[in-house]
């Protein structure tokens, strides 16, 4: 083998490694605590090593399969050395097929995301065992992002992953004191983001987001009128888990991630399309009606 042959496949060997799950880009907004800056860099630094590298799942990925995802943990306060408390912002990306365009398929905010982080803390990953506020947080979420990934690709694909996020959501419950993990704090924490995941009454979701996306958006440049008739699809039957309990934080979910983008996919449908899309989401989300309107004027 000649050695421009030997460069040419060392250049390709780290798209061909298998790799990790997650490609999480981890940013901490500190700039209201009056502090050590280096507490906050190392804090980046060890989330992003404990996602980025810890193999969540028993598949092979490869470079560019990694799921894309932004988290970011802004500090409130810190009320002792090794206390801090937060909110998080989580967004997570799913290609689309034949384009380059990526959907966003969660965006949500966590107000209770409070831990105990010292400079240079090992964290280590514990299969079936609560170690912490952080490593729970960041077990939960990472499965929860494997899971809503999964379900787009497949139907009911991410259910394994659903059911590790709600076990570490129970073992939180009862071994951590901080907030976000009970039922009775919220209807919208996580608890119930899990339980209406895998509540059976609601199943029809994980149908709604592979519909959405791989007969819809991933057939957007194919055959785009086929696949407006497949997200019409799936938004009626969104309408009717809205019909079926309208606090569903399911419902919010998919709407904090989805709403901007369905004003784009019928800006330029035909005019039957955007009628039948406004007058779903007339009934799905009427607070933002007036967005869902604006296709009717382009």
């Amino acid at each position: 083998m000649t050695k421009s042959a030997v460069f040419f496949l060392l250049l390709l060997l780290p798209l061909c490694t298998p790799a990790q799950e997650l490609l999480c880009n981890v940013t901490i907004d500190a700039g209201r605590i009056q502090s050590d800056r280096s507490v906050f860099e190392d804090m980046q630094q060890s989330i992003s090593r404990y996602l980025n590298f810890q193999k969540w799942t028993s598949d092979e990925f490869q470079g560019t399969e990694r799921i894309r995802c932004n988290l970011q943990i802004i500090v409130t306060d810190r009320p002792a050395p090794d206390y801090f408390v937060c909110t998080a912002n989580l967004q997570v990306y799913r290609p689309t097929y034949n384009s380059s365009y990526e959907t966003l398929i969660l965006n949500v905010a966590d107000n209770s995301f409070a831990f105990r982080y010292v400079p240079f803390q090992q964290m280590v990953f514990v299969d079936n065992s609560y170690q912490d506020n952080l490593t729970a947080l960041l077990n939960y979420y990472a499965y929860l992002i494997i899971g809503m990934d999964y379900d787009t690709f497949s139907p009911n694909g991410g259910a394994p992953y659903f059911r590790k996020a709600q076990e570490i959501a129970n073992q939180a419950a009862s071994a951590s004191q901080e907030s976000g993990w009970r039922p009775q704090e919220s209807n919208r924490n996580r608890y119930w983001v899990t339980e209406g995941l895998l509540n059976s009454s609601y199943a029809s979701f994980h149908n709604i987001l592979y519909r959405y996306h791989r007969q819809g958006l991933d057939q957007m440049e194919s055959n785009p009128a086929q696949a407006r008739r497949a997200i019409t699809d799936s938004l009626r039957d969104l309408q009717r888990l809205s019909r079926q309990n309208p606090l569903l934080v399911l419902l919010k979910t998919f709407l904090d991630a989805k709403d901007d983008e369905l004003v784009k996919v019928y800006t330029t449908a035909f005019i039957n399309d955007k009628q039948a899309f406004v007058e779903i989401m007339q009934d799905v989300d009427p607070s933002n009606l007036a967005r869902y309107n604006s296709v009717m004027t382009n």
